[in-house]
């Protein structure tokens, strides 16, 4: 089945062209979902087995892939909202408004 290509202005074709279009390119897509040669090697157990030693014969001759190291570090500071003291605010009388500071643990 021949699909015809789209033309170079867009504005040639109609909606309804380039719906039929797409249909046609879809069901060209699905119809060569053909396993390839190379699909259907890699997925039996002797092309895995050998997969696993070309891995391995890269890795003896070109050395191993750095892994990255992830460090987890705990974090034993206070948390940045929780504030060191405590302010206790008389709108009538501003004289008896106090600040009181935690004490450190």
């Amino acid at each position: 089945m021949e699909i015809e290509n789209p033309p170079a202005d867009p504005n040639e074709w109609s909606d309804e062209q380039w719906l039929e279009w797409l249909v046609a390119t879809d069901v060209a897509d699905e119809i060569d979902q053909t396993p390839s040669v190379l699909k259907r090697a890699a997925n039996t157990k002797s092309g895995q087995v050998l997969g696993q030693a070309m891995l391995g014969m890269a890795n003896a001759i070109y050395g191993a892939k750095e892994t990255q190291v992830q460090i987890v570090v705990e974090n034993k500071a206070k948390k940045p909202d929780e504030e060191p003291f405590v302010v206790n605010l008389d709108f009538e009388n501003p004289k008896s408004s106090s600040v009181s500071f935690k004490p450190e643990n």
